[in-house]
């Protein structure tokens, strides 16, 4: 199998004004980690972005963050991948970063020559956590009837697994069985995923799940009944080769953009 790189990239919280918290300033992140890949030599196949990209979920943001992208993705001779989380808008986000309609879930399967990427749309509209309906179960389990070549990674934004921070815990994917049953005896390699801010790792049935950190602000891990913000920011290196993924995180070091 050849191998692939993703790039993962989560909770990046565009803010209408330049600070979304008190010297959080979300988009100087996003191009200080974009310039750190290419000073190392870190050229991904896809950037993958999952979810909560605009803080509320206004157009502006969205087409902000297009134009970083496609620089990025254009230098690198990569693919891009958005998926919404629960601070986007639906209809917003599918219009300026989809160029499509539509009110329904952006259930979407991306190819990377033989790998494919299904990022599902686990948002529920108004509300913090997530849940998978029938539809979106219906396009995954048609998806995942036809074999991909080099497998399938699945991307959402809402974690299946478990935060040490009950508040975060309330608000993941619920109802996880029925999608631990749609992928189980398939190829899914690695189930994507973000929300929480901090990084983790869990599974669904035999399937490894990543939860990325964000490129805003980590979560306080130690803080276990609250959600408390924490200085810092990171993105994920997915390797996938023919011994499984491996996922490093890539701290983003603090400074200017590009610095």
């Amino acid at each position: 199998m050849t191998g692939y790189l993703l790039v993962q990239i989560s909770d990046v919280h565009l803010p209408a004004s330049g600070e979304l918290l008190p010297g959080v300033r979300p988009r100087d992140n996003l191009l200080r980690g974009l310039r750190l890949l290419e000073r190392t030599g870190v050229r991904p196949d896809v950037f993958l972005l999952t979810g909560d990209l605009a803080d509320a979920g206004d157009g502006a943001s969205y087409d902000d963050l297009a134009g970083i992208l496609a620089g990025a993705a254009e230098r690198a001779d990569a693919s891009v991948v958005y998926l919404p989380g629960n601070h986007d808008d639906r209809a917003t986000f599918r219009r300026h970063l989809l160029g499509a309609d539509g009110d329904g879930p952006v259930n979407q399967t991306h190819w990377r020559d033989g790998l494919r990427i299904i990022a599902l749309d686990s948002t529920v509209p108004g509300e913090g956590y997530g849940h998978l309906g029938d539809d979106s179960l219906g396009y995954l389990r048609a998806e995942l009837s036809r074999p991909a070549p080099a497998g399938t990674v699945l991307a959402m934004h809402h974690p299946a697994v478990r935060s040490p921070i009950a508040a975060a815990t309330e608000l993941r994917l619920r109802q996880a069985q029925p999608l631990r049953d749609a992928i189980a005896g398939t190829d899914v390699r690695l189930i994507l995923c973000g929300h929480y801010h901090h990084a983790a790792l869990g599974t669904l049935g035999a399937v490894p799940v990543w939860v990325s950190p964000a490129t805003s602000y980590l979560a306080d891990t130690t803080s276990a009944r609250t959600f408390q913000p924490a200085p810092g920011a990171a993105f994920s290196r997915i390797d996938l080769t023919d011994d499984g993924p491996a996922v490093t995180v890539l701290p983003i070091p603090a400074g200017q953009p590009g610095k």
